[in-house]
């Protein structure tokens, strides 16, 4: 069955996260929809976390932040940074955020998860602070809304995990077979961010107000959460639906959080079909596994007792009563009917089991070449020649960072940067055209229309420095401009607008620098 060229380019985002990161079921599949959730998010109200878990150190929680700068709009991949440089940096350059190390900074302090939190809704994604304009101090309201994935060792605080897709990485044993990462921009992950900008350029209006079928199993946080992941899987089409679904409940289900809810799945399991079990029984059977808790939950790792168990099920209005087993003396116990409400409440979501998702099916591409196999999936190992020779989506145009994309006629593996001087100045940028005021401060405008900006331009009686082409995406913010000989980017701002057709190129701001 051929594919369509959306479905091709998730899968081959898919692959890449495959290929260089031991990755648990589904995380591969998340994280190639968040990869194009970062570029469609202002279609949406709702922007979910990506949260990196892991036990300990040397798990690829930084690999996975790295191909994420590399695959996102105006990535910015920080280990640091405090409450009031990131609300004002997501304010001015609007980025998809990478924070590393979170396990060091964040979840002690509450004023910068509380920002980070108010970014996961539109709607609330602000804080007010005051700021001194010529002498006095007036208060100004700054944007928090950005796609933000987050990295740290061990458990982030409750209320950020719970508005996250929340990944938990392991350290890759010795039999798994996954490539080295080598941790600079090359021409493949160029073409996969031109082939993402295409397809929220031809896409984004769909997005606006998703209504794709959420799994019961997930609750509500979680629904609103996967409700624009799963939303872009449904347009990718193809098995993509049935695949986001399925890591929905694997990565997002009902989880056990507590002990006393993973006693509930404990004891489900101890009843097995019976409709009766006498205290006795039960414990013996929480107890028989040494790698569960109720085998050392007393004092001085002595295991769970009777009366233990009973004042853990206190909280659900669970209490044990002479129960009648057939052929036995009467004892006290349990019926499998008092635990029926409580499994219903918190363990509907559970998937004791989780199947596999199965392998997509290999996309073939001209430009791609599938020599090598990794836990998940096929690799692509080599460039896409001929892919871009101007890369205009530098992966931290943010940051100042020169594009770095082999020319793949130079046979090269993509590694080296190859610049291009521009064929003009650009000259002095028109304060119409950028994100915020010059000064920075306030009163910036943030412009939303190519139709305005080209109005504006006119009345002013100048031209647009940019090719306006169709009705593609169109560069807003800071132009390219020659630097040191080379092709910088500075603050860019995508604006989604319809697509005058396939052939329409994403961006086109000098015919001269697409030979």
């Amino acid at each position: 069955m051929s594919l369509s060229t959306g479905q091709c380019c998730f899968l081959i985002i898919e692959r890449v996260f495959a290929r260089y990161v031991f990755l648990p079921t589904g995380a591969s599949v998340a994280l190639a929809l968040w990869t194009l959730h970062a570029w469609t998010m202002d279609a949406g109200d709702i922007s979910p976390f990506v949260v990196l878990i892991s036990p300990t150190k040397r798990c690829g929680k930084t690999t996975v932040l790295i191909i994420l700068s590399y695959l996102t709009p105006r990535a910015e991949l920080a280990s640091n940074i405090s409450p009031s440089a990131l609300f004002r940096y997501v304010e001015e350059i609007r980025p998809t955020l990478l924070i590393d190390e979170a396990d060091s900074f964040v979840k002690d302090n509450e004023e910068l998860r509380g920002i980070l939190n108010s970014g996961h809704t539109k709607a609330a994604a602000y804080v007010i602070r005051n700021v001194e304009i010529n002498g006095e101090h007036k208060p100004r309201r700054f944007s928090t809304w950005a796609p933000k994935a987050i990295a740290t060792i061990r458990e982030l605080a409750d209320t950020l995990e719970d508005r996250a897709a929340v990944l938990t990485l392991q350290r890759k044993p010795r039999s798994a077979k996954v490539e080295r990462l080598r941790k600079r921009d090359n021409a493949e992950f160029a073409v996969l961010r031109q082939k993402a900008a295409r397809w929220a350029a031809d896409n984004f209006a769909k997005l606006a107000d998703p209504d794709p079928q959420i799994p019961d199993a997930l609750n509500d946080r979680a629904a609103d959460n996967w409700r624009p992941l799963l939303a872009i899987a449904d347009l990718a089409g193809g098995d993509w639906p049935k695949k986001a679904q399925d890591a929905a409940l694997v990565l997002s289900g009902e989880e056990m959080s507590t002990f006393n809810v993973e006693l509930l799945a404990d004891i489900r399991a101890a009843f097995g079909e019976a409709e009766i079990i006498t205290s006795a029984d039960l414990v013996a059977a929480l107890v028989a596994d040494p790698e569960r808790p109720w085998a050392t939950w007393g004092k001085g790792d002595k295991p769970l007792t009777q009366n233990g168990l009973a004042r853990l099920l206190k909280p659900f209005a669970i209490i044990s009563d002479t129960v009648h087993p057939a052929g036995r003396p009467h004892a006290k116990g349990y019926k499998r009917v008092w635990f029926e409400d409580a499994w219903a409440s918190y363990l509907s979501g559970q998937n004791p089991s989780p199947q596999q998702i199965p392998d997509s099916k290999a996309c073939k591409r001209a430009s791609t070449d599938e020599t090598g196999t990794t836990r998940d999936f096929q690799s692509v190992q080599k460039e896409l020649p001929h892919a871009l020779k101007n890369a205009n989506l530098s992966y931290s145009q943010a940051g100042l960072h020169v594009s770095t994309v082999e020319n793949a006629e130079s046979g090269g593996e993509g590694d080296s940067a190859t610049t291009k001087p521009l064929p003009y100045d650009a000259g002095l940028i028109p304060d119409c055209l950028r994100r915020t005021a010059p000064s920075g401060g306030n009163g910036a405008r943030t412009l939303s229309d190519i139709d305005a900006v080209l109005e504006e331009l006119a009345a002013r009686g100048e031209r647009p420095p940019w090719r306006p082409r169709g009705r593609g995406w169109h560069l807003m913010g800071d132009l390219p401009r020659q630097e040191a000989g080379a092709i910088v980017f500075l603050k860019e701002r995508w604006v989604p607008a319809l697509s005058s057709g396939p052939d329409d190129d994403v961006f086109d701001i000098d015919p001269g620098w697409r030979q």
